[in-house]
């Protein structure tokens, strides 16, 4: 009696022994870099989720918010977003006789995030420029500017106007670069253009002259507004390689891969009715956008085939318009300068990983067999 007790506790334990180290085994390989990066470092708007589609095609964790994780979970990635954020500081809006934002603060992204690998990864870390951990990790900006430009819009400037806005703005997206360079030590960086302003809801509400329409329903003028952007991003792009050879400064086209996507609409899965309509909105048609009501707000209505839409509210995508996107720059069709090398190497080393997975639950399984048969 006393021994088949005893064999039963065995039997519990050793159960238990092998779930957790199942689980063990499986968490501690999940975290283990399959490909060039170990990790993720994100700015740009907290709306958007650009950075998770960019962690999955390169089977990263996401990178998590810092103000929930901690730094003690800094070497394993971080995002730096914020809602609404701008990369200006209020001085700048209020020389330009823009009231500055809320969500413009002195304390920028880049310096929380060089707060936290000054502060809390090189002092207690040791994740200096000497180890590997920001060399070896992907920095990500998704469309820095993009929200100085629409509150300047906001405020009543013209196209015109704001024109004289971008060399200020790319300027300070190519100091935050040297800033990452210089002084983390990163070595890959994936810049964003912006998007097409003249292809989404809001920004027509804004400018709704039907004289500036093009053949794709998108404004002339607010699309050249980007294009401005974009050619002054990507020729302070172009200065910092050859400044710094030995980093990968990435080029990433959100215009010409949205154009792409609103090209391919149709077979996507996108309505041709719903291509300039916000999913969540009120307002007259052809937008369905109200600058005074924000989606979620009372009276302010959702679609039921969000699918079908490329706009969520005015200035943002839907999940599935950004998933095409997202898709569409990593598709290996020219939208990524030079390309973000993903693919086989990195789905090899997927399937090792599981390999390694599999066989670490064999042995665990052979040796509970042997524990209870020998």
């Amino acid at each position: 009696m006393a021994a088949s007790v005893c064999i039963s506790h065995h039997l519990v334990v050793l159960v238990l022994l092998f779930s957790c180290l199942v689980v063990v085994s499986s968490f501690s390989l999940a975290r283990e870099a399959v490909g060039p990066f170990n990790s993720i470092y994100s700015f740009g708007d907290s709306s958007s989720s650009a950075a998770d589609h960019i962690a999955a095609t390169l089977s990263l964790p996401s990178p998590q918010p810092y103000t929930q994780r901690g730094t003690e979970f800094f070497e394993s990635g971080l995002s730096f977003a914020t809602p609404g954020t701008t990369i200006m500081k209020p001085f700048f809006f209020l020389k330009n006789g823009i009231p500055p934002p809320p969500q413009s603060h002195e304390l920028s992204q880049i310096s929380t995030f060089m707060r936290f690998f000054y502060e809390d990864c090189f002092s207690f870390h040791d994740c200096g420029r000497n180890n590997k951990v920001i060399p070896k990790a992907l920095i990500f900006m998704d469309q820095p500017g993009i929200n100085d430009y629409k509150h300047a819009f906001l405020h009543g400037k013209s196209s015109s106007e704001a024109s004289h806005l971008v060399p200020v703005v790319v300027e300070t997206i190519k100091n935050s670069i040297e800033r990452l360079i210089n002084e983390a030590g990163a070595k890959t960086l994936v810049v964003s253009g912006i998007l097409p302003m003249g292809c989404f809801p809001g920004f027509r509400t804004l400018f709704p002259e039907g004289d500036s329409i093009g053949k794709n329903r998108c404004h002339r003028g607010l699309n050249m507004f980007s294009k401005l952007h974009n050619d002054h991003l990507w020729q302070a792009i172009l200065e910092l390689r050859l400044k710094y050879p030995d980093v990968r400064i990435i080029y990433a086209d959100y215009y010409k891969a949205f154009m792409a996507v609103l090209k391919n609409h149709a077979f996507l899965g996108f309505k041709t009715n719903n291509l300039m309509k916000a999913c969540c909105g009120s307002g007259n048609a052809p937008f369905k956008f109200d600058v005074q009501k924000k989606c979620g707000e009372e009276g302010v209505a959702v679609c039921s085939d969000r699918a079908s839409y490329l706009h969520w509210d005015g200035f943002r995508l839907t999940p599935e318009a950004l998933e095409n996107l997202m898709d569409t720059l990593f598709s290996k069709k020219g939208f990524v300068f030079p390309e973000l090398k993903v693919g086989e190497e990195t789905a090899a080393a997927v399937t090792r990983r599981h390999s390694r997975i599999h066989a670490r639950v064999g042995d665990i399984s052979y040796v509970i067999r042997h524990l209870l048969f020998v």
